[in-house]
C-alpha cells in the first residue's frame, strides 16, 4: 500500500533532522588547546588543536604522521582521544575519531564547554574541572552592577545560572564577550538569552563571540 501524504512528511522531518545532526557532528570550531600525540613504533610529541568537533580535529605539531596512522591524543580538557589520520601538511594533520556514541556525546560536551568558557569569561570550578557546565561567571548589568553567579547550563542560545541575585525580566546584561537580555528567572537563579550573531551562517566556523552547542550533535 502506498505511503499516505502524513507519512511522507513524517519521513522527510526525520530525513531533514537526521541531516541536521550529522552537519553540527562535523561542525568543526577553533580551539586552541596544548596536548601530546602518542603513534605505535614513533613515540609521542607535543601537539596543539587548532580546531576541533565531535567527530575530528585539525592539529599543529613537529612531525605529522603518514595517512591512515592510528595515533591517540591527550588534550588538556579534553581528555584521551583516538583516531585516523586523514590528512597532512608541513607541520599539521587532520584526523577522523574514532569512538563510540556515548563518548562522542561527552566530547561534544567537553568541547562546548571549553569553546564557551573563553568568550562568556568563566571561570573553571576546580572542584568538578572535568564536568562541563560547572564554573563561574561574572554578569554587568545595565546600570554597571556585577554579580557573580554560578553556570548550570550553556548552549547556542543562551545560559542559566544559579545565584541569589534575580535581575529583571528583558533587562539586558554582557557575560564575557557575550550580550544578551534576561529571558526568564528561574527557582534559584535566572536564564539570559544571547544576542544571535550580527552576520555569518550556521554552516561555517561560530563568529567571533558566538556561543555554541555541539551537545545536539548525537
Amino acid at each position: 500500500m502506498a505511503d499516505t501524504p502524513a507519512r511522507l512528511d513524517k519521513r522527510k522531518i526525520k530525513i531533514a533532522a537526521q541531516g541536521a545532526a550529522e552537519r553540527r557532528r562535523h561542525q568543526r570550531v577553533p580551539l586552541a588547546l596544548p596536548g601530546r600525540l602518542f603513534e605505535h613504533g614513533r613515540g609521542e610529541q607535543r601537539c596543539r588543536l587548532i580546531d576541533v568537533s565531535p567527530g575530528g580535529a585539525k592539529l599543529l605539531l613537529k612531525e605529522p604522521p603518514p595517512p591512515n596512522s592510528h595515533v591517540v591524543l591527550l588534550i588538556d580538557g579534553l581528555g584521551r582521544l583516538e583516531g585516523d589520520v586523514i590528512r597532512i601538511g608541513g607541520n599539521w594533520l587532520t584526523l577522523r575519531f574514532t569512538m563510540q556514541s556515548r563518548k562522542r556525546d561527552r566530547l561534544a560536551d567537553a568541547i562546548t564547554w571549553r569553546f564557551n568558557m573563553e568568550r562568556l569569561g568563566l571561570e573553571e570550578d576546580r572542584v568538578a574541572a572535568r564536568k562541563p557546565g560547572k564554573g563561574q561567571a561574572t554578569i554587568r548589568l545595565r546600570d554597571g552592577v556585577l554579580i557573580r553567579a554560578d553556570v548550570v547550563d550553556v548552549s547556542i542560545s543562551g545560559a542559566a545560572f544559579s545565584c541569589l541575585e534575580r535581575p529583571r525580566v528583558g533587562e539586558r546584561v554582557r557575560v564575557g564577550e557575550m550580550t544578551g537580555r534576561v529571558a526568564r528567572i528561574l527557582e534559584r537563579g535566572f536564564a539570559v538569552a544571547f544576542d544571535p550573531p550580527s552576520s555569518g551562517s550556521e554552516e561555517a566556523k561560530p563568529e567571533p563571540g558566538a556561543a555554541i552547542d555541539l551537545r545536539a550533535a548525537s
